[in-house]
């Protein structure tokens, strides 16, 4: 007589304890299959089950996180310094920004705006290998987990927008001609034009010469009127989680639902690395972008996921 298949974590507490010991014998290992979508904060995904023991379920998945931007706002900085500034009493005072702008307006008849907008997305997706450990006898509602996530080491990207376009290619401009102007030319004490990141943090300012001390971390466009941040991490991640999990239809042991919370291990901080080079996390400190310091912050990525699985055979 064939065993009859228990699921990896029916919600019933003895009702077939008896059965269960009887399935759970040698030879039956990977015998059943189930076959489950989730839902999270790794982005959508599928993955397949199968038992190792009345105790152990092992899975293997892939997650993609579909790619969502989020439009994020940059001041553009003149010499090194914030294009707006305030005296004491609230009143505007000129800034190198001012003069670099009411220049290059004379020359050209446009005018470059005091901010840009970069958007960031998410570019993550993982193959995933995860055991679950079902720690209660008889009661497969609570569960650990443990495993490894491993995909691409970039998990994220800021670049331009269509909307930046025309402000970034004017930046671009400004800044070529003040590199190629003499020492007699009015432009020559601007300054160049930058995007805004933070400053220089001091241990990047030991390392760096004399010249580049500037407190400010200048971000020029390249050539071409691109910005990149490329966010990167290990491509082999740890993970540990806690989940609970029942069944989806009344008296059907077929179909389950489970939520999971858990931790995405980087691996060390993430880094944000600019088409310059500079990392973000590292050599720059006093971000204006409060995505960058969140980012830099995360030092394991939060999971919180939902699982529908159904039972195959």
């Amino acid at each position: 007589m064939d065993a009859q298949y228990i699921p990896a974590y029916k919600p019933d507490s003895t009702e077939h304890h008896i059965a269960d010991v009887e399935y759970w014998h040698k030879g039956n290992l990977f015998k059943h299959l189930e076959v489950s979508l989730t839902a999270g904060t790794t982005g959508i995904g599928i993955d397949l089950a199968a038992p190792l023991s009345q105790y152990v379920q092992i899975r293997l998945g892939y997650d993609y996180m579909p790619r969502i931007k989020k439009k994020l706002k940059f001041e553009v900085y003149g010499d090194g310094t914030a294009p707006v500034k305030r005296d004491d009493k609230g009143n505007r005072v000129e800034t190198a920004f001012d003069k670099i702008t009411a220049y290059y307006y004379e020359v050209t008849g446009r005018e470059i705006p005091n901010e840009v907008t970069l958007a960031g997305k998410a570019t993550m997706s993982n193959l995933k290998l995860l055991v679950d450990v079902y720690p209660i006898k008889y009661n497969k509602n609570l569960h650990f987990t443990a495993g490894l996530y491993w995909g691409p080491k970039e998990f994220g990207r800021l670049e331009q927008t269509s909307d930046s376009k025309q402000a970034l290619t004017d930046i671009v401009a400004y800044n070529k001609a003040y590199r190629e102007a003499g020492h007699d030319d009015r432009i020559a004490d601007y300054g160049l034009l930058s995007i805004g990141m933070g400053n220089y943090s001091h241990n990047f300012q030991q390392g760096v010469a004399k010249r580049l001390l500037n407190a400010n971390y200048q971000m020029e466009p390249t050539d071409d009127g691109r910005v990149e941040v490329s966010l990167t991490s290990s491509a082999i991640k740890g993970y540990l989680g806690l989940g609970y999990g029942g069944r989806l239809i009344p008296k059907r042991n077929d179909w389950k639902i489970s939520a999971e919370l858990g931790a995405m291990i980087w691996g060390g901080t993430p880094s944000q690395t600019t088409h310059d080079g500079t990392d973000l996390s590292k050599d720059v400190k006093d971000y204006p972008c409060k995505a960058i310091k969140v980012v830099k912050a995360l030092k394991v990525y939060p999971v919180l996921s939902v699982r529908v699985a159904k039972t195959l055979f």
